[in-house]
Order: C-alpha cells, then sequence, then structure tokens
C-alpha cells in the first residue's frame, strides 16, 4: 500500500510540474538585434544583425538562433572576410544559446527593468562554451525586452586571427543584445 502511495504522490508532483509548465508564457522574435564590436588600439569593427530568432519562456528558458550571413559590416570586403575566413559560415551557418534564468523562483515578469543573470551554451563557429551573461528584462505595452552586454574569447571558440591581422580584430569580442519578444497565442 505504502509503495503505491509513494507512486500516487510522485505521479500527482509530476502533473503539477507539466501543468505549470504548459500554462508558461512563451514569448517569441524572430527580427531580434545582436551587435557585435571588435576595439583594438589601431581599429573598431562594428557588425549588426537584425535576424535574431529569440524564444523566453518565463519558467527560467531562453535561446536565441544567429544566422551568422545576417551580419551586416559598413563594408562589403569587411562582411566577405568575417564570413569567409573567421566565421567560415558555409561550414557554420549560425550561432545558438540555450540557457536558462538563474534562480527563476526570483524573477516575476514586471513594466519594471529587472536584473537576470542567465547561464548556458553559447555555440559558435561549431564549439559549446559555458557563458554567464548578465541582462535586464522588462515587460512593456508591445512584448517583454530582453538586454544583455557581454564579451567573449574568440580562442573559447577556435577561432584564429591571422598574423597580419593580430593588431586590428580583439581576441576579446563585445556584445550587445536587444531583442523584442512578443506572446505568442496557444494553438487550440
Amino acid at each position: 500500500m505504502r509503495k503505491y502511495f509513494k507512486y500516487s504522490v510522485l505521479l500527482i508532483m509530476a502533473s503539477i510540474f507539466f501543468i505549470g509548465l504548459a500554462k508558461a508564457q512563451v514569448y517569441k522574435t524572430n527580427n531580434g538585434e545582436i551587435t557585435f564590436v571588435s576595439k583594438t588600439d589601431f581599429k573598431e569593427f562594428k557588425a549588426v544583425n537584425n535576424n535574431v530568432s529569440a524564444a523566453a519562456s518565463f519558467f527560467g528558458n531562453v535561446q536565441f538562433r544567429v544566422p551568422i550571413n545576417s551580419f551586416i559590416f559598413k563594408s562589403a570586403l569587411m562582411q566577405e572576410h568575417f564570413q569567409e575566413n573567421y566565421m567560415e559560415s558555409s561550414t557554420y551557418p549560425n550561432a545558438s544559446f540555450k540557457g536558462s534564468i538563474i534562480e527563476p523562483e526570483k524573477f516575476k515578469l514586471s513594466s519594471k527593468s529587472q536584473k537576470v543573470k542567465v547561464k548556458g551554451k553559447l555555440n559558435i563557429h561549431g564549439v559549446d562554451h559555458e557563458e554567464l551573461v548578465n541582462g535586464t528584462i522588462q515587460e512593456t505595452k508591445d512584448g517583454v525586452v530582453l538586454k544583455a552586454d557581454f564579451s567573449i574569447e574568440l580562442d573559447d571558440y577556435n577561432i584564429s586571427i591571422p598574423k597580419n591581422n593580430i593588431n586590428d580584430i580583439a581576441e576579446t569580442i563585445e556584445i550587445n543584445v536587444d531583442c523584442l519578444l512578443i506572446s505568442k497565442p496557444k494553438k487550440k
């Protein structure tokens, strides 16, 4: 009898968990923005990508998919070098991030901007690397705004800088995320 009681309790707890998960509101976008900047004493390169797909359930999960070919530079030659020589976008067409908000139980969606930490796997150039990202989340009348500023080391993603460009390209790249996610109605 005790054995059946334990299984019943576990079944009820699992059901409550999955019902809560099903009710978790999911927000999405296909036109989020990511900017990256490479700064050295000699040069600064900047590129913007407005085709970022992102999804977040404020149950704690966050995901991004970034098409590498969608980064736009001020020069077509810079863009070509970035895609072919550094990112090898024909082999690695996307970067991605899958992570979770740290301590989601302390987080509640609000019109007041809230600081959050998200820990997850960032995949760039075919390499997964764990990253801890500080950002903010704010609910607006249009949706939920996610913002983050962080930096990555090219070495962590096996992206090498040719010796003749060592003074022009930074080993640490600054990344800025700015996405407006909107609630998707549930299918019936």
